[in-house]
């Protein structure tokens, strides 16, 4: 509240400014306590359920003990300690929730243990939250809490298997508050967090612990079954007898059901290459640098010491016939155009390609082709002509236009395409003018041959030229003579191009 004496106006605004905050404080915290309890309750009722849900994977464990006590004690050991860690776990935190409750309601450890949420008489107390949590230091030993849980809980799986658990618990984040700033999971947790919240937040991490555990716990089951051939997925498959077929001939497959088991990690060796599966799937990927029929084969080893050996072919074929300009969809005047062609079946050095054109030329180049025009036309055509034995044929007549190079752009220090006022220390600094082709896809050098300066001084109009792309020494004395406000126009520019000479636009640039 602001010092000194207050004017009745000012009284009045502070007291409607009350009024408003308790009112909204009625009508939106009300909600949001609902909610909060609502949620909580919710969490507490599946927490009851997972209690029953995991005990069942117990009870498979005690069953298959007594089937196979030499196959399972291993496992049924490992799962015993997982329901250890995670009791150990959650009475830490029904620990805290007690602390917390006692703490808010100014009442014994023993009446809070118990105690329902919707009883406490201050449901939107954020002090204590942030009291125990924080300022007692409970948070950050909740943090490291969860992280040796979660630690110890991976552990009693072979390092092969932890990859099968998604972690339900984020205590790394990153967390940030309202202005952006990153900040700790205790403080994002629990730093004015009003108590239903915080009580809601620790039955989470409860939650979390179960479904840890159920986790846990049937991946170590699977490790007593997994010589076991079982199945979660059935889905159709198709395999050609060949992949690649030609015109006329006949397509045949064999389609049949195929059966696995999404959560067995199979390990496979396809062509020498060790693979592991991903949801029971091995994918395999080869790189084709070259035509021909090419042979996958291998095994897949699955738990359990069985291999099963596979075998199959495949055909690699060049595409269709086709002409393509590697640059663009145009071929530009006195620069070399690379190109790349290719006829389907048929091997690069059987192919030959013409051009049409007085003056136009396509040679080979490398593993592709350069074609150079002479002029711009609408209608250039490449052909391509392939040998099959001692006949030749036409694969295929490919047209395109042809175009003059576009304009460069020319600048004066760096200034001069969307600038229009410079410093004249910035314009003399630069000593002359630069040429540059702005989204031009050839690495093309044209310089400036020639340039005039043209200005008025008091009236006077003052020209200079340059045989270069550099300012004479007249030009810079007139750009270091100059006032505010005074233009410099830079016409006449001829720039040096593939073709020849060019004039191209002029420019004007005023002094700050």
């Amino acid at each position: 509240m602001a010092g000194g004496k207050q004017t009745p106006r000012q009284k009045l605004i502070g007291m409607m400014y009350l009024v408003l905050t308790a009112m909204l404080a009625l009508n939106v915290s009300t909600a949001v306590l609902m909610s909060f309890l609502t949620v909580n309750d919710s969490i507490v009722a599946t927490n009851k359920n997972f209690e029953t849900k995991v005990e069942s994977v117990y009870v498979m464990f005690e069953k298959a003990l007594a089937e196979n006590k030499e196959k399972v004690q291993e496992s049924f050991d490992l799962a015993q300690e997982a329901k250890k860690l995670t009791a150990e776990f959650r009475e830490h935190v029904q620990l805290l929730r007690t602390e917390l409750i006692s703490m808010s309601g100014k009442m014994s450890m023993e009446e809070a243990m118990d105690f329902n949420p919707r009883d406490l008489g201050r449901q939107d107390d954020y002090d204590t939250p942030s009291h125990l949590f924080l300022n007692m230091g409970k948070g950050a030993e909740l943090r490291e809490r969860i992280a040796t849980h979660v630690k110890a809980m991976l552990e009693l799986l072979p390092e092969e298997y932890r990859g099968n658990i998604v972690v339900p618990f984020d205590i790394t984040g990153p967390f940030y508050d309202n202005s952006g700033k990153e900040i700790p999971w205790e403080v994002a947790n629990f730093y004015k967090s009003i108590i239903v919240a915080s009580i809601t937040i620790l039955n989470k991490l409860e939650n979390d612990a179960m479904n840890l555990e159920i986790d846990v716990t049937n991946e170590l089951f699977r490790l007593i079954t997994s010589g076991d051939m079982t199945f979660d997925n059935v889905v159709a498959r198709i395999i050609p007898k060949s992949t690649f077929v030609a015109l006329g001939e006949v397509f045949e497959a064999e389609i049949f059901l195929v059966a696995f088991d999404s959560r067995t990690r199979v390990m496979a060796n396809v062509n020498g290459q060790n693979i592991q599966s991903r949801d029971g799937v091995v994918e395999f990927k080869s790189q084709t640098s070259r035509e021909g029929v090419f042979t996958v084969s291998g095994y897949l080893d699955v738990p359990g010491g069985e291999r099963y050996p596979f075998k199959t072919e495949y055909v690699v074929a060049a595409p269709s016939a086709s002409v393509s300009a590697d640059k663009m969809n145009v071929f530009y005047v006195g620069v070399d155009n690379p190109v790349s062609l290719a006829v389907s079946g048929f091997d690069p050095s059987g192919i030959s390609a013409s051009i049409s054109g007085s003056g136009n030329s396509i040679t080979r180049s490398g593993s592709g082709y350069v074609v150079r025009v002479a002029a711009p036309s609408n209608d250039v055509t490449v052909s391509l002509t392939v040998r099959s034995g001692t006949s030749s044929k036409t694969a295929g007549n490919f047209r395109f236009r042809a175009k003059n190079i576009p304009d460069p752009i020319v600048l004066a220090n760096g200034i001069g395409e969307q600038e229009s006022v410079v410093d004249k220390g910035t314009l003399a600094s630069g000593g002359g003018l630069r040429a540059m082709m702005k989204d031009f896809d050839f690495d093309l050098q044209v310089p400036v041959v020639s340039f005039t300066l043209v200005t008025t001084v008091g009236g006077d109009f003052q020209e200079q030229k340059s045989t270069s792309n550099r300012f004479t020494p007249q030009m810079i004395t007139m750009i270091n003579n100059a006032r505010r406000g005074q233009r410099f126009s830079f016409e006449d520019i001829v720039v040096r191009m593939p073709t020849g000479n060019r004039t191209v636009r002029s420019f004007v640039l005023t002094i700050r």
